[in-house]
């Protein structure tokens, strides 16, 4: 399990993860998406 700040999570080791440290497998931020542009600003 690797904690991630907020929560642990678990993580199973499979043999394409060897040489990478475990944190890469835990993601710290959550993309929500781009939020769609406002028309006016888009013309310029």
């Amino acid at each position: 399990m690797v904690h991630n700040g907020k929560q642990f999570t678990p993580v199973y080791i499979n043999e394409n993860m060897i040489g990478h440290k475990l944190g890469e497998f835990s993601p710290t931020r959550t993309f929500r998406g781009h939020v769609a542009g406002d028309k006016k600003a888009a013309k310029k």
